[in-house]
């Protein structure tokens, strides 16, 4: 055999040993397994207040008046709050014989305080709580009129209830006491005699900072 056709035979060879290579078929082990049921829930937040309604119902109440009023809110989710921020919204009843007349309306002359640890079982004097209103970041919010407040939005309580700050749990209830003084100007103020103001207060918690699960 020539070494032309030695050549040829041996690279036919190799090309039909590629042929079966490349066709051929392999087997390996192999195993699997599935992880199931797991999901994922949101938390609910949600904010309870005992009582919900009336909790500021005064009648006949006169220019220097203060009402002392409170109400507990209770965290009824699962998620926890780091945050209590509270607006108000209300609406005058002009009662009062051409009262709709003038400019200035009965809240900018409520006056509103937020307190902590009241003694309910003695007369309420302000200068009792001198600390808690003039210290402290809330402290500037002290004392303005639902007016001003209406239109500040929502006021953040969490600095002045710093027990819960930060760790509001779901189950913990928290006092919130408020008042509310009718201002004194020592000038006529009959124009509000009668007049009704029918105040809601909104309040919203912010859930906690995210943690790894």
């Amino acid at each position: 055999m020539s070494l032309k056709k030695q050549f040829a035979l041996t690279l036919a060879s190799v090309g039909i040993g590629a042929a079966l290579i490349g066709g051929g078929t392999f087997a390996w082990f192999n195993t699997k397994t599935d992880i199931t049921g797991n999901t994922f829930a949101a938390g609910e937040l949600k904010l309870g207040a005992k009582p919900a309604t009336g909790v500021i119902n005064v009648g006949d109440i006169a220019p220097g008046d203060w009402v002392v009023k409170s109400f507990d809110l209770k965290n009824e989710g699962t998620v926890g709050i780091k945050q209590l921020l509270t607006g108000v919204n209300y609406k005058v009843t002009y009662d009062h014989e051409g009262n709709e007349n003038y400019q200035d309306e009965f809240g900018r002359y409520l006056k509103v305080y937020y307190l902590t640890n009241v003694d309910e079982t003695k007369p309420f004097q302000i200068t009792d709580y001198a600390e808690v209103i003039g210290n402290g970041p809330f402290a500037k919010y002290q004392g303005k009129t639902l007016e001003e407040w209406k239109n500040i939005g929502q006021l953040d309580i969490s600095t002045l209830y710093e027990s819960k700050l930060g760790g509001f749990k779901p189950g913990d209830t928290d006092k919130i006491t408020l008042a509310i003084q009718f201002v004194d100007d020592s000038n006529d103020q009959n124009r509000f005699q009668k007049d009704v103001l029918d105040l809601t207060l909104n309040i919203e918690g912010k859930a906690r900072d995210g943690v790894q699960q």
